[in-house]
Parts: C-alpha cells; structure tokens; sequence
C-alpha cells in the first residue's frame, strides 16, 4: 500500500487538474494504492496556501501529516524542496501542461512518471 499526494485546484479529487505551485495549490488530492488499484481518495484543503510567507514548508508537513509518502508535482520552490527532502517524501516530475489528477496518476501507475529529485524541481522565481 502506498499513499501518493497531487496539488489539486479547487476542491481536488480525482476530476480536477493538477495545481502548478505546490504550496499555493487550492487543496491535496490523497491516492491510496494497494497493488496499483486505487482504494481511496481522501482531499484535504491546503491550509497554508494563503500564509504570507513558508507554504512550501507548511504545506510539506500536510503531506507527511496525511501519510504520504509521495508527491507528484510539476515545481517547488526551494523551501518546499527543503522540507520534502527532510521528511523523507519522494517527489515525481508532472508533465508541465494540465492534466487531471487520474490522468497523472495513470502515469504514474504506468511506470510513466520519474522519481526526480525535490532539489531538481526548484523553478528559479525570475522564470515563473
């Protein structure tokens, strides 16, 4: 069994697109797999998408409060990448288009999706 976190839009779930900004996304979409079959699907609102400064941290301690012990995502910034790398959480490179949350976890389920490291997600701020 695993448990997989996907920045979601609005009020996540498997019918919404994955979010671009990791700790500004509106909601954690949480996959739980058992043998590639997906047994629930849990959405927790991103509590710390409006806080003036840390969300990428704060939101990285949603994701491991919840179990997960992965994350796909399509960036990070770099505290975010931080906090993910210390709490252990493999992070998988999202196709940088949109694309539904069961879409992304088709991929994933494929083999379609890389481990890639938090610190290789970083997207420089000049760039955004």
């Amino acid at each position: 069994m695993e448990i997989i976190a996907i920045p979601s839009h609005r009020k996540g779930g498997l019918n919404e697109i994955l979010h671009p900004k990791f700790g500004r996304c509106d909601s954690f979409t949480f996959i739980t797999l058992d043998n590639d079959e997906i047994t629930q699907v849990k959405v927790i609102e991103n509590s710390a998408a409006d806080e003036p400064r840390s969300a990428g941290n704060l939101a990285a301690k949603i994701i491991r409060h919840n179990h997960a012990e992965k994350l796909i995502v399509s960036k990070l910034g770099p505290n975010a990448s931080t906090a993910l790398n210390s709490l252990k959480i493999k992070t998988f490179r999202a196709p940088a288009r949109k694309i539904l949350v069961k879409d992304l976890l088709a991929l994933y389920i494929k083999g379609k999706l890389k481990i890639t490291s938090s610190k290789d997600l970083i997207i420089d701020k000049d760039l955004e």
